[in-house]
């Protein structure tokens, strides 16, 4: 199998064979990669799908397996199932990742001449760049980087064998060709120098220098390293050349630069300030300091440390500074440059004066002009091993001129602004700092009251810390009116905060430590759509917000939103969870209703919640339109066209809803304006289908029900109809059929009185599955043969698929199954052309389900298993739950009881996940039923045939 170049894998006999799909090859190569061990599929999931797996991601992993043990039929590798996961079963040798790693273990022990033809083998494996034929991903970027690291420093190895053996001139064809991928890789450049020099190839040698010279010095800012000087000084040595070996130092040393100073050092700077008491937890964060910066003082590192307003930044830099200061023998600098003051902030050049007195240097000989002082700083610095904490920077410029210049100092920089320049231009790393994580929160609470209070009241302390975001400071400005009040319980402080109203200025001090003060003090480094934005953040009700829902509330198009997102997120006042999907913490929101109140009029607020209502119902009818026959229609008149979710199909739609659910529902149900019900009841109308798909039963049902409210507040009689049949279609789903028939009745009464519509078909179609779930069979039939004849009167074939739908599952429920199987093949013919719609995959269940209780197995689990793989692209996880529950109805009639096991345990958890106790507690005795036969063959009883309600009334 090969993993070094294409993945591609071969049979016994030498031919290739074909693995067709991408995902499928991830699967290959992350087993090949780990031969003879399990990989868990939580392993998979974040390797293969990037750690955000899709609801189906399991179903299609397990048809990746079974699809892979077909391809390893006939050769000496298997792919079993073992606990937690997968593994690739065979001889190592078989992947050539695998003997590459044995080579190259095998010549670290050997001799130079031994040890060189082993390397050379290794490096002969490879065949282009790894992994090609995965998609771009987690996986290819994890361990495709891997490999290549890998194979560059066993061709650096091999190079240096050759080098030590007078054979050097063998690796440079292929130190070039490596080279010309990465020029600024300086091991290679030194070894290419040696080898050309070996060969008596003194010019080449010097141009290969100056070629890697150059390339640092433009792309990176700086200078090459000892190493690469050595192998210079080495190749001028054998010239007898004058040439000097420093080159000019980076940015270029101006003509005017004064020549170093040797500063009269008496004392060594410690410059860092008292460190704060208290702080717990940021042992991570600490470790990756040390990771970054050197620890024990190895140095050679730039870290920018960014985080939200009172996340602890700049206490966590400093405790480590402190606790790592040892290492740093010539001293320690500190700097606030104040980036945040609207007013003040503290110029670079004033630093660099102060640094360099700190260093020794006298006063008069530290020239005025700041560019002169900055050539002194880096002179000064050059052998020193320093490290310089710079705090609360607001521009990347402000600290490139105090970067020390030698390899032994490193620097710390926090910021709230990510500082993205310093990234690009000076390869500094970054941490992001969030809140505490729980346990650490609760701890500092701890330490700054007591144990023994925290202990009476863990709920207490719990909620208090959520409270406050889980943000250092504002835990402190809190536990602070605790500890000024020795009589209150954790409780009381608690109960005052829960007041949204009150809650930022109970966290405000008359200091600049509150957190309105932190928060603000980032309003003028905003762009002014950024500001605009902020003010109307807290309008969006949802936990999410993205661009077009932005542009909604700016009122404006998507790219400004976009940016607007992009500069909040810079300065940490929203995060990015997903590609482009942004969150904030519960402080920033009450920030922003506090500046929505102060900064806008009644008017501009509700213009710009009315806005929001509009984009999320014009955006809901676009994601129906892919699950739906007839429902939704375009939106209110009377605005400009919103910017929508780019959605292509129905799987897309689905997705979209599981992530805007919340924020939907929140609009329905607070709508409070008589501009505003229209809107709502429409929103809540638009929705019904996608719950069809997806959602929980209890959150369709409390959308609805708001959507009825709205409704019956508007005044108009269609909005009422509509909105009780789709109430009493959400009792039925959510198992309260009696309450469900009365809804209906009113609704089809309502409908009654209009002219024929096919809200009167759906009303109709509900009423008879509820009915039915009653066990009234016969008054179910009746109402359904009524629906179907005025599904054709109204000559809407859509419709009548509907209803043939809908009558199908009823046929079945009663054992019609001949007539239910006539049903579902004629609705599945008229909607021929809406595969992905409810109705469509209703159907396809109906048939799969007909076709086995006929008796027809192969028909059936043919059926199931497009049904199956439908639902589970698409993300329906309602279909997707009757579909793997009946499917084991299935396999356990023809005795694969461990495979319908596997799918009824599926079903369960799509049945939790939906919040469908009703379904739940039939797949849960199925599973109990299964488990014991599976047990104790002898016992079993005959399956019971389940009957999953499925409705497709309203679909």
């Amino acid at each position: 199998m090969s993993l070094l170049g294409s993945v591609e894998f071969t049979s016994s006999t030498g031919d290739t064979l074909d693995v067709p799909a991408g995902k499928r090859r991830s699967v290959l190569a992350l087993l090949a990669l780990e031969i003879n061990r399990v990989v868990p599929v939580e392993r998979f999931f974040d390797l293969v799908w990037d750690g955000d797996p899709p609801p189906q991601a399991r179903a299609a992993l397990q048809g990746h397996i079974a699809g892979l043990r077909k391809l390893c039929d006939g050769t000496s590798l298997t792919v079993v199932t073992q606990a937690p996961g997968y593994l690739l079963r065979g001889d190592e040798e078989q992947v050539d990742a695998r003997r590459f790693d044995r080579l190259i273990a095998e010549a670290r022990t050997a001799p130079d001449e031994q040890a060189t033809e082993l390397l050379g083998q290794a490096l002969a494996l490879w065949r282009g760049e790894p992994l090609t034929g995965v998609p771009e991903g987690e996986l290819r970027t994890r361990w495709g980087n891997d490999l290549a690291e890998a194979r560059l420093r066993t061709l650096e190895e091999w190079a240096q064998r050759l080098l030590t053996l007078g054979r050097a001139g063998e690796a440079t064809g292929a130190i070039e060709a490596a080279l010309r991928e990465d020029g600024l890789r300086e091991p290679l450049v030194r070894l290419l120098m040696l080898a050309l020099l070996q060969e008596g190839r003194q010019a080449e040698a010097l141009t290969a220098y100056h070629r890697c010279r150059r390339l640092l010095a433009d792309q990176l800012g700086v200078v090459p390293g000892p190493a690469l000087q050595g192998a210079l000084a080495e190749v001028l040595d054998q010239a007898g050349s004058e040439e000097p070996v420093a080159p000019s130092p980076t940015p270029p040393a101006r003509s005017s630069a004064p020549a170093p100073v040797a500063a009269a050092r008496t004392q060594v700077p410690r410059q860092l300030p008292r460190l704060q008491g208290g702080l717990v937890g940021r042992d991570a964060e600490t470790d990756w300091l040390d990771e970054q910066l050197g620890a024990d003082g190895d140095g050679g590192g730039l870290a920018v440390v960014t985080g939200a307003a009172g996340s602890g930044k700049s206490t966590t830099v400093l405790r480590w500074a402190h606790q790592r200061a040892d290492g740093f023998p010539d001293g320690q600098l500190f700097a606030d440059l104040r980036g945040l003051d609207r007013g003040s902030p503290v110029e670079p050049h004033e630093v660099c004066r102060t640094f360099l007195q700190a260093l020794g240097v006298p006063e008069p000989q530290i020239p005025d002009e700041p560019a002169r002082a900055e050539d002194l700083y880096r002179s000064v610095t050059q052998s020193l091993r320093l490290l310089v904490v710079l705090d609360n920077v607001g521009r990347a410029d402000t600290v490139r001129p105090l970067i020390p210049a030698g390899s032994g100092s490193s620097m710390v920089v926090t910021s709230r602004n990510v500082l993205s320049d310093l990234v690009v231009l000076d390869g500094a790393a970054t941490l992001s700092l969030g809140a505490l994580p729980v346990s650490d929160a609760i701890e500092l609470v701890e330490r700054l009251v007591g144990g023994e209070r925290v202990r009476a009241e863990p709920e207490m302390t719990l909620r208090l810390v959520e409270l406050c975001d889980r943000l250092p400071l504002a835990l402190r400005i809190a536990v602070a009116r605790l500890t000024a009040r020795p009589a209150w319980l954790i409780g009381d402080l608690v109960e005052e905060l829960e007041d949204e109203r009150m809650r930022l200025e109970l966290l405000d001090t008359a200091g600049e430590s509150s957190v309105t003060a932190a928060l603000g003090a980032t309003l003028h480094q905003l762009s002014p759509d950024a500001v605009r934005l902020l003010t109307r953040l807290a309008l969006h009700p949802g936990v999410e917000i993205d661009a077009p829902a932005a542009a909604a509330l700016l009122g404006a198009n998507e790219q400004v939103a976009r940016a607007a997102l992009g500069i909040l997120a810079v300065f940490h006042l929203v995060t990015e969870v997903s590609p482009g999907r942004f969150t904030c913490h519960d402080l920033v929101r009450l920030y922003s209703a506090r500046l929505g109140e102060h900064d806008l009029t009644a008017e501009e607020r509700q213009q710009a919640a009315e806005r929001l209502l509009d984009y999320y119902l014009a955006a809901t009818v676009r994601a129906g339109s892919f699950t739906t026959l007839h429902r939704g229609g375009p939106p209110p008149a009377g605005g400009s066209e919103p910017s929508l979710p780019a959605l292509a199909d129905a799987g897309q739609a689905l997705d979209w809803f599981r992530r805007e659910e919340p924020t939907l529902r929140a609009l329905v149900e607070s709508a409070s304006t008589e501009r505003a019900y229209g809107p709502a009841w429409r929103l809540a109308d638009a929705a019904v289908t996608l719950y069809h798909g997806t959602g929980t039963v209890s959150a369709w049902l409390s959308c609805v029900q708001a959507g009825l409210r709205a409704a019956e507040r508007s005044g108009e009689p269609v909005a009422v109809g509509r909105m009780t049949a789709a109430v009493g279609a959400a009792l039925t789903e959510r198992g309260r059929p009696g309450e469900a028939v009365r809804h209906l009745r009113q609704a089809v009464q309502y409908q009654e009185a209009l002219e024929l519509s096919v809200d009167l078909v759906r009303s109709r179609l509900a009423l008879g599955v509820a009915e039915a779930a009653l066990g009234q069979h016969e008054f179910a039939a009746d109402v359904f043969e009524l629906a179907l004849e005025e599904s054709r009167r109204l000559g809407d074939a859509r419709a009548e698929g509907l209803t043939l739908a809908t009558m199908a599952e009823a046929l079945l429920a009663c054992g019609k199954n001949a007539a239910a199987l006539d049903r579902a093949r004629q609705a599945r013919t008229i909607l021929a052309d809406l595969p992905t719609s409810n109705t469509a995959l209703t159907a396809l269940v109906s048939e799969a389900d007909a076709q086995r209780r006929l008796g027809r197995d192969d028909e059936s689990e043919q059926l199931w298993a497009e049904a199956i793989t439908a639902a589970a692209d698409l993300g329906h996880t309602r279909v997707l739950a009757t579909a793997e529950w009946r499917y084991a109805t299935l396999l356990e009639g023809l005795g694969r009881r461990t495979e319908a096991l596997v799918h009824l345990r599926r079903a369960a958890e799509l049945a939790a996940e939906r919040h469908d106790a009703a379904a739940s507690a039939r797949i849960a005795e199925d599973l109990r039923r299964l488990t014991e036969a599976e047990a104790d063959p002898a016992s079993a009883s005959d399956p019971v045939p389940p009957h999953a309600s499925l409705p497709a009334a309203n679909a």
